[in-house]
């Protein structure tokens, strides 16, 4: 975690400064007190009560530290870091994924897959989809024998983002638009056949107090860097990058078949063509108040994303939210409801994004998580 404290004050994105400063002075304070306290007991300055409170206070400090911020940002700077302690369990973890996926992508039992995630859970299932979108993504598309699947592609093209990874905007002209390009696309996508024997299943990416938020200060150095590595596939945004600056489209062709037909395929970062993601976060204050680890994630990975918001209380308020998402004991509210619109349960508001009853046809009403109010 020591990386993540060491800094740059510039390279701290401003949603997480207050989280940052707090855990700083948090280990100044632990360091300070150890220091005072070892001089002034070798000086015999300190008497016993305030050495007692000295040092009750310094361990205070560090069990709120190994209570609350190792747990959390420590386990996941530990993951993302590509460090020789870390890349073996790091590998472990996501082939215990990736092999459960796959069985459940091949089983004709399951028509859809929802993945929902919380907090580190979030960074792990968000490499899965890319791991499995390289894999399973489209290929070998013709113009004629795949008529459908090309066409519901061409229709997420229309928000797709710049290649380079630049000149976002806040968000979609046409969101509901955009979701149902998705979904339409996740249909084509769903089933096997002699020419496409992989499917596609991972319908929705559902993510709880996740830390993937802060991918431009836990993950990179800054966001430009984060956005270099967007525009080299390394990460996936939503919408996804279009493949060409000019040619505004995820597709590229491939090659020809053995007739010499012309052959397209979608590129490796654009998961989120055809699996749409929903981001629910209690927006936190320093360690005091909601859940300091999430918030929203358009800066990062674009205006595709439905961020929605929640306030979390427990019986003791709202100190430190952060596994309050799915619990039944906690009380939660929307808290960016439409206007005139009732805001929904922070149950109500997970359970519209999972949406396992849904059924809509492109034809129908967007299935956005507004349709559950």
């Amino acid at each position: 975690m020591t990386n993540l404290l060491w800094r740059k004050p510039a390279d701290i994105p401003r949603d997480a400064r207050g989280l940052y400063v707090i855990t700083l002075l948090a280990v100044v304070t632990v360091l300070c007190a150890a220091l005072v306290l070892a001089t002034s007991t070798s000086q015999g300055y300190i008497s016993w009560t305030t050495g007692t409170l000295v040092t009750t206070l310094a361990s205070f400090v560090v069990w709120s530290v190994d209570r609350f911020g190792l747990p959390y940002f420590g386990d996941v700077a530990a993951y993302v870091r590509a460090e020789a302690a870390t890349v073996e369990k790091r590998a472990l973890v996501r082939d215990r994924g990736l092999t459960l996926l796959r069985r459940l992508m091949l089983d004709d039992g399951y028509d859809r897959i929802v993945l929902v995630s919380h907090s580190l859970g979030s960074i792990i299932a968000y490499d899965l989809l890319q791991i499995l979108w390289a894999d399973f993504r489209p290929r070998k598309l013709e113009a004629i024998r795949d008529k459908a699947r090309l066409k519901a592609i061409r229709a997420v093209d229309k928000s797709a983002l710049n290649a380079d990874g630049s000149a976002w905007l806040d968000k979609l002209d046409d969101f509901s638009g955009f979701r149902r390009a998705q979904w339409e696309l996740y249909r084509q996508l769903r089933a096997s056949d002699a020419d496409h024997p992989l499917p596609w299943k991972i319908s929705d990416f559902v993510t709880l107090g996740s830390p993937l938020t802060h991918s431009e200060f836990l993950v990179t150095s800054n966001l430009a860097e984060f956005r270099r590595g967007i525009a080299e596939r390394l990460f996936s945004a939503c919408p996804p990058i279009a493949e060409t600056a000019a040619g505004g489209t995820v597709l590229y062709q491939e090659g020809r078949s053995r007739s010499g037909k012309p052959q397209r395929a979608v590129h490796h970062g654009a998961v989120f063509a055809a699996t749409r993601w929903t981001n629910i976060f209690d927006r936190g204050n320093g360690w005091l108040t909601g859940d300091p680890i999430s918030g929203p994630m358009a800066a990062n990975f674009g205006p595709g994303v439905e961020n929605i918001q929640v306030e979390l209380r427990s019986s003791l308020g709202r100190i430190f939210t952060h596994r309050l998402y799915w619990s039944l004991k906690a009380t939660g509210v929307e808290a960016t409801a439409a206007a005139a619109t009732p805001p929904r349960s922070h149950i109500g508001v997970l359970r519209d994004a999972v949406d396992l009853g849904r059924k809509l046809e492109p034809s129908q009403a967007a299935p956005t998580t507004s349709a559950g109010r």
